[in-house]
């Protein structure tokens, strides 16, 4: 009996310790001192200015960093609106990595995110000075002496999971009409200057009523920024949207054609040397069924129409080559 009371007593007093811990790191991310140490590790995980209005920490049963209000700062090269805001921000933080004295995050969750992807008159777009570049393997070049010099600086982001998100696109200071809304998934390095993306979103326009905008689903691998993502391998789907909300996102307005909709599509740079520098090797399948007027019933003997395109696309020179074209109804 005296050792189970002793058990139970080490056992309340291990829990206490627990419980007045997290209740003393809780207070502590909550000072300005420590804030401010948190924000710059997040500011050089990202390369971009960050601000977070507050912090909080948990120690069991992992120890996660969380932050609310946080919003990443643009580059100036593309403008002086934010880069990323979230509401949330939920973060691992690595034991090896603080035991070996160094503030190491794992994988970074963000909370209803809105990202702005800028595109300048140079036909660049902001992501791609984010995305740190590939290694550099080449042995070739002058010899330096002395000293070598500081490496720069690189983002230590082996993982981002986002949902509930949005995605928005500006063509230097003209923001489009178009938007990515419900974005969820995940960008992961998963090797130096390597990225794999997996994205689910809905597209949506300003503006214009949709109903049904069908869901795209995109995967790609993608590189760092010395090549514009390049070399990167793009697969999208866009499944059962309304032809419709299509042409809704399109143009605007609805030209009274009803159906459904869906896509298929991939894309892949540096195919092959022939493609020349800067080229994407594209096909493009898309399918409409069900073709009717919006005053006409739908009937099982409704049209359809088999649409298939591949060729090369230059982002860089804006030109768009089709060398293979396929329509069947």
């Amino acid at each position: 009996m005296s050792n189970l009371r002793k058990w139970w007593k080490a056992g309340i007093a291990i829990v206490l310790a627990v419980v007045a811990l997290q209740v003393a790191v809780s207070l502590l991310v909550r000072t300005d001192r420590v804030h401010s140490y948190l924000t710059t590790h997040l500011e050089r995980a990202f390369g971009r200015p960050v601000e977070v209005t507050s912090f909080d920490a948990r120690i069991f049963p992992s120890l996660q960093l969380y932050a609310d209000g946080v919003t990443v700062g643009e580059d100036p090269g593309f403008g002086y609106e934010y880069f990323l805001r979230a509401e949330h921000l939920s973060a691992g933080l690595r034991w090896s990595g603080l035991l070996g004295g160094h503030f190491e995050f794992g994988t970074l969750s963000f909370s209803r995110p809105s990202l702005i992807l800028v595109r300048n008159f140079e036909g660049r777009w902001n992501l791609e000075r984010w995305l740190p570049p590939a290694k550099n393997t080449s042995t070739q070049g002058p010899r330096i002496y002395g000293p070598p010099s500081p490496v720069p600086p690189v983002h230590h982001l082996q993982r981002i999971e986002f949902d509930e998100g949005r995605i928005d696109f500006k063509n230097q200071e003209e923001k489009l009409p178009f938007a990515f809304i419900g974005v969820a998934g995940s960008v992961e390095q998963v090797s130096p200057g390597r990225w794999e993306l997996q994205l689910e979103a809905q597209p949506w326009r300003s503006g214009v009523l949709l109903q049904s905008t069908g869901s795209i689903r995109v995967h790609g691998d993608l590189a760092g920024t010395s090549t514009r993502l390049q070399p990167a391998e793009i697969t999208l789907r866009w499944g059962e949207a309304s032809l419709a909300d299509v042409f809704r996102l399109l143009h605007g307005q609805d030209y009274g054609v009803r159906g459904l909709f869906t896509l298929d599509a991939t894309a892949k740079s540096a195919a092959s040397t022939d493609d020349g520098p800067g080229d994407w090797t594209y096909s493009i399948e898309a399918r409409a069924r069900r073709i009717h007027r919006w005053d006409l019933s739908e009937r099982a003997d409704n049209p359809g129409l088999h649409v298939n395109v591949g060729g090369r696309w230059n982002v860089g020179t804006g030109t768009f080559v089709a060398d293979q074209f396929a329509v069947e109804g």
